[in-house]
């Protein structure tokens, strides 16, 4: 049987462990809300710099459905583009990104670029490097 000692320790284990998964949700909670506020700052800073290198902004975070097939069955998926932006008559798919992301050695960027190259059925591509200030056409 249980000392009221040992049984008071056991409850503090399970409390601390309790708090311990609970400030593990906030702070992934505000991890995450920093993280979209700075992608809000980047797609801000990357509206004008587009803007200022003579890009119409035709519409934001823009999404498109693909498909593919898995076994025979056709599986749906959605991607979101940053930005669908204009010049000169073309349109362009544009990700804004940065630090490493924002460079097209990186294999999830290129990925992300293919994919939105397939699915928006359109091969300009613009990858926007906000921390270089940089716009780069990408073909495939």
């Amino acid at each position: 049987m249980l000392n009221l000692e040992s049984f008071f320790l056991i409850v503090l284990i399970l409390f601390f462990l309790y708090l311990g998964w609970k400030l593990k949700e906030v702070y992934k909670n505000i991890k995450f809300y920093l993280y979209k506020r700075k992608g809000k700052k980047a797609e801000q800073k990357a509206i004008t710099l587009l803007k200022k290198n003579g890009y119409k902004i035709e519409s934001f975070q823009t999404t498109a459905k693909g498909k593919l097939f898995q076994n025979d069955e056709m599986v749906n998926f959605y991607v979101r583009a940053d930005l669908i932006v204009s010049k000169d008559k073309k349109k362009f798919i544009a990700e804004v990104k940065t630090g490493k992301a924002a460079s097209i050695e990186e294999i999830y960027t290129r990925r992300q670029l293919l994919e939105y190259s397939t699915v928006f059925n359109n091969k300009n591509l613009i990858l926007i490097d906000i921390e270089k200030n940089k716009i780069k056409k990408i073909e495939f």
